[in-house]
């Protein structure tokens, strides 16, 4: 019914209304054509990110494309459409000028959010939502250094708008008035087909950006939605809806979320523990993590002495998911972060919550300014805890690296100078963030590293390198021999192996734990371990007995663990080498998919046994969801 009603529509437009109507109909034509020139941009300029999506649903990406291009030009030029819609004799100067500058202005705003996502979709692996706001926002985002590295985007984006500009529709002139009837029926009309573009057809509920999913492979849906879209789908899915998929007692039984840990040191010894959260490091630069040597070889040396995680993923694909993931084991399952989002002062419970109740230190250390990513804000609802930013570094301001805070080397050398101050046992943690998009590194060590294909390589190097000055000044300190490091990382980023944009591999990211004194060394575990799992694993190493609530489990303990992400509105369930998938219709997909398996090669028969595990995994998905939806909405469990 929906594509008759277009063919209608264009054959209304082109031989019936006045000439103010045809002008506003070809004009919006116009801008759709930008828009599908803006995924062409996207297919060709991301395609090799891209890799492992069917080339044969390109066609379907482009025409389903126009769905969502419909709506973006309904939200982002409304006023134009408004004033377009106005009977009037055209040619008007004054009202002329005022339609093209609506019709530029908006347009150029959702062009705009399209360039940026060429680069935003290389380091997140999707397009950006309401994130984007609080990026640009945040005091501590080098905006200008953005545009000098990405200059011949920003010139191919003015080139368009001049494009746009110049060859805007003029108007025809109206060679006969419109009766005010037939021109109020005109305008209901398209005030009607604006309706339909803007909720995405006669669906009951509006055209969402995972909804591209019901279209083309999920790997197209980045390709197939616009940036418009997508930044109103995070907006308006920001509140979930109360999921009954079971009683509340038999999802708390299934996914056990109230925990009392099981102390690792039977003694009642409470040792030190330092997190160390890495800024954008993938499981692709690891070497101990990959059969070849990559970019870390200091880490690849602590690997041999350490409790090592080999299939750890993170919750997100950017830092404000992964901190509450981490500090309160809230998986990111919204569209937005849940910092950025409508429950962030529900309340909840961290593992600086705990610990400062059984006489632990608590501090986090971050060298860029204050307040940015609102990472102090939700540290303090949370728990007790010391932040301190670049405010607090005490070096001197050439150790600022002009763009996110202070270089890694630096700020390293003086948080181990910190720790020497603390009062034990004490909880610490340092981001880092050298390694951030732009991947500028120190002038003194631009020779010293080969790097790569790709320019993190070399930020990567930086850190590594900076991680093993800190251990060198760390391993003299009283305090060391008493001390747990947790090594993690917020996010993946760049990757040139396809299996790192795959449903699983996006999100693969190194996790060990390094206590020479106190842990076993040279182990690893293969577990399907993530970011919700530290805040429990912190509270059996430290031996609290608190009753706490939480989304992942002890990694100490025996059992089943498993990852759960959101992507599009596309849950998901890792127990490696298995991932389960929900689809917004409700239908449940199950694939195998060992590490380093391109995505043409997933397997996605099952055998018996496996189709068994399936609806195991099935059933912990739905309850893990439900839990964590009602919860939010009622603002209840979290915190008992």
């Amino acid at each position: 019914m929906w594509r008759w009603f277009c063919i209608f529509a264009v054959f209304i437009m082109k031989f019936l209304p006045p000439s103010y109507i045809r002008t506003w109909f070809f004009r919006c034509l116009y801008g759709l054509m930008f828009l599908s020139f803006c995924r062409i941009l996207f297919i060709i300029y991301l395609f090799p990110f891209l890799k492992g999506a069917p080339v044969a649903q390109l066609p379907m990406v482009m025409l389903s494309g126009v769905l969502f291009d419909v709506q973006a030009i309904a939200y982002l030029l409304g006023p134009f459409h408004l004033i377009s819609l106005i009977p009037y004799r055209n040619g008007k100067r004054n009202r002329e000028l005022l339609l093209k500058a609506l019709f530029c202005v908006g347009l150029g705003i959702g062009i705009l959010l399209n360039f940026i996502d060429l680069e935003f979709f290389k380091i997140k692996t999707r397009r950006s939502g309401t994130e984007l706001f609080q990026l640009l926002g945040d005091r501590s985002n080098p905006v200008l250094s953005y545009l000098l590295n990405y200059w011949w985007l920003l010139l191919l984006y003015l080139a368009g708008i001049w494009a746009m500009i110049r060859f805007y529709p003029g108007a025809d002139a109206e060679k006969r008035p419109v009766l005010p009837l037939r021109a109020f029926l005109l305008f209901l009309f398209c005030a009607g087909l604006l309706f339909l573009g803007a909720r995405g057809g006669w669906s009951v509920k509006p055209l969402r950006s995972f909804d591209a999913a019901r279209y083309v492979d999920p790997l197209w849906v980045s390709a197939t939605i616009n940036s418009p879209t997508q930044l109103l789908t995070s907006y308006s899915s920001s509140i979930p809806k109360a999921l009954t998929y079971m009683s509340a007692t038999e999802a708390t039984a299934i996914a056990a979320p109230f925990q009392t840990a099981r102390p690792y040191f039977k003694s009642g010894f409470k040792p030190n523990v330092v997190l160390i959260i890495l800024e954008s490091i993938g499981r692709d630069y690891c070497g101990f993590l990959n059969k070849e040597k990559r970019f870390t070889p200091f880490l690849d040396s602590l690997s041999e002495h350490a409790l090592v995680f080999p299939n750890a993923y993170s919750s997100g694909t950017t830092s404000m998911e992964s901190l509450p993931a981490i500090f309160t084991s809230m998986p990111s399952l919204l569209e937005v972060p849940y910092i950025n989002s409508n429950f962030q002062n529900n309340t909840l419970h961290g593992i600086h919550h705990y610990l400062p109740r059984a006489g632990y230190d608590c501090s986090f250390y971050y060298g860029a300014a204050n307040g940015s990513m609102g990472f102090d804000n939700f540290l303090n609802i949370t728990g007790k805890i010391d932040y301190f930013g670049k405010r607090e570094y005490t070096g001197p301001e050439t150790d600022d690296d002009g763009s996110w805070g202070i270089w890694d080397e630096p700020y390293l050398n003086y948080y181990a100078g910190e720790l020497n101050g603390k009062r034990e046992p004490f909880f610490s943690t340092v981001f880092t963030l050298t390694s951030h998009d732009p991947y500028a590194i120190p002038a003194a060590y631009r020779n010293t590293f080969k790097g790569g294909q790709l320019p993190i390589y070399k930020a990567v190097q930086y850190t590594d390198h900076a991680l093993r000055l800190f251990f060198k000044k760390a391993s003299a300190s009283a305090w060391f021999k008493n001390t747990v490091f947790i090594i993690t990382a917020d996010h993946p980023s760049h990757s040139v192996n396809e299996y790192f944009y795959t449903p699983t591999g996006k999100y693969e990211i190194p996790l060990l734990l390094y206590a020479p004194f106190l842990i076993p060394q040279g182990k690893a575990n293969s577990v399907s371990a993530s970011h919700p799992d530290l805040l429990p694993t912190i509270m059996g190493l430290t031996g609290i007995k608190d009753r706490f609530f939480a989304f992942g489990h002890n990694l100490l303990d025996s059992g089943k663990h498993s990852a759960i992400h959101k992507d599009y509105g596309i849950a998901q369930l890792i127990q490696y080498p298995y991932c389960l998938r929900l689809f917004p219709d409700g239908r449940f997909r199950m694939h195998v998919q060992t590490k380093d398996t391109p995505n043409k090669l997933i397997r996605y028969n099952l055998t018996a046994e496996e189709l068994l595990l399936q609806k195991q995994m099935e059933r912990t998905l739905k309850a893990k969801m439900q839990i964590y939806y009602n919860g939010l909405l009622d603002n209840a469990c979290f915190a008992k």
